[in-house]
């Protein structure tokens, strides 16, 4: 019990945890909810309602402009600038999703025919440009939540989504809602804006901005600085969006409706697992902005607990994947089950090219994973459709376990040199970072490598 508040005292790793326990909680509604649905809909309409909600998130992140990282990175130093910067991301990220949206709805009701699965009529389209407008905001305050460290509050609000969301989808399956899948997932987020907004705005981000207003060198980042941040980085999110959330809009136009569904279960898991190693080094990037100096001593703390959480999990759920796969039916756990124990697989060299992404963007240096992602994407989304006649939706599975592969090969030698840097001098109010079950600032903690001075 010490140790676990010795732990949960250092800032890096509760937020850490605050964000894996959050990304716990948000797959296991998420699972529950494509469970159910796979139960009172059917396969056609859970193939559309996935595409439709996955074309929604891509949209979002789209015209998202990558606010979220940069309120990542700069928000724990903006100091007075703090609410100016999130403003500017609310608003910037809402105007840009109702133009992006309502030019793909538009191209959906015009030149998609009537029962064609991507047709969609003019109400619904109204309602899709208002729920990715709602989006886009619903999934900034999550960063600004983690920039200002109060990710606790993250587990509380996508808590209360992932329930809500739930009952929507038995209620819109007992009234027969046409598009009820989509419906039952995006309506909740609209009613959650209003509290949340208030909380950040009136009480937490006036308190961060105090405390981070005091430190020194604060202030939000100058215009060119964070121009070339987003652009590198907006980049490279075009790339991994074009290969999660456009994946099953392509299995449904090079393969089948069916085809997506099935990929559904293993994406959903699979993302799930991925949003662990994000949770923790997002965490990084927060307490390594505040401290770049330690950076990599705070990475080396990370490195253990992905090692000891996130990699193992993701082999047992790989050997266990028919057994998960059986709550959706015995047609998922026949054609399912090798795309997710191959996803799960990817994880292992997914850590190496996870940690060279957050050097990269502690360093500012945003271009270079623009590249990472667009090579992923050439041989995932290359590979699709050049062997999906050969290995149906299996597919998928084998084109991203290569891709990662491919990339930790070329990203060990960078990650390993970081790591390896000597430690800087301490200062009395550096905070230990040590191992899970040790004593923070003892001998085996990463920051011990030279003796604490205690002030008088």
């Amino acid at each position: 019990m010490r140790s676990a508040r010795q732990e949960m005292a250092n800032p890096l790793y509760r937020n850490a945890y605050a964000l894996m326990l959050n990304t716990v909680v948000n797959s296991g509604f998420g699972l529950l909810y494509w469970v159910f649905a796979a139960r009172v809909f059917s396969t056609e309409e859970v193939g559309r309602g996935n595409a439709l909600v996955n074309l929604m998130l891509l949209i979002s992140v789209l015209t998202s402009l990558n606010f979220g990282q940069a309120i990542i990175r700069f928000l724990p130093t903006a100091g007075r600038d703090s609410r100016s910067l999130v403003r500017l991301a609310y608003g910037t990220s809402a105007a840009a999703a109702v133009v992006g949206a309502t030019a793909v709805m538009a191209y959906c009701h015009f030149f998609y025919a009537p029962g064609d699965p991507l047709h969609v009529s003019f109400g619904f389209g109204a309602w899709f440009v208002v729920s990715t407008a709602a989006w886009s905001i619903f999934n900034l305050q999550d960063q600004v939540l983690t920039g200002v460290r109060s990710a606790m509050w993250v587990v509380l609000e996508n808590g209360v989504y992932g329930l809500v969301k739930l009952v929507l989808l038995v209620v819109v399956a007992a009234f027969s809602v046409t598009d009820g899948v989509f419906t039952s997932w995006s309506a909740p987020v609209i009613a959650l804006l209003v509290p949340f907004t208030l909380l950040i705005s009136r009480r937490l981000l006036p308190r961060h901005s105090a405390e981070s207003a005091a430190e020194p060198g604060s202030g939000a980042p100058d215009r060119p600085t964070l121009v070339r941040y987003m652009a590198g980085d907006y980049l490279g999110q075009v790339f991994n969006q074009a290969m999660s959330s456009f994946l099953p809009v392509l299995v449904v136009m090079v393969i089948s409706q069916a085809a997506s569904a099935y990929l559904l279960p293993a994406q959903t898991v699979f993302q799930a697992m991925s949003m662990l190693s994000v949770a923790i080094t997002s965490a990084l990037v927060v307490e390594g902005a505040r401290r770049p100096e330690r950076a990599h001593l705070f990475a080396r703390a990370v490195l253990r607990r992905i090692l000891l959480i996130v990699v193992p999990s993701s082999l047992l759920i790989a050997l266990a994947a028919p057994l998960l796969l059986w709550f959706y039916g015995p047609e998922y756990v026949e054609n399912s089950t090798t795309v997710l124990q191959l996803l799960m697989l990817s994880m292992v060299p997914r850590v190496v090219v996870t940690l060279w992404m957050t050097k990269s963007r502690l360093a500012n240096r945003t271009f270079g994973l623009a590249v990472q992602q667009a090579v992923h994407a050439l041989i995932v989304l290359g590979g699709i459709p050049l062997l999906a006649p050969v290995l149906g939706v299996d597919v998928v599975g084998w084109a991203w376990l290569a891709g990662e592969l491919v990339l930790a090969i070329a990203f060990a030698p960078s990650v390993i040199r970081w790591l390896r840097q000597p430690a800087p001098p301490e200062r009395p109010d550096d905070v230990g970072t040590g191992p899970i079950g040790g004593p923070v600032g003892g001998p085996d903690d990463p920051t011990h490598e030279i003796p604490r001075v205690r002030e008088p």
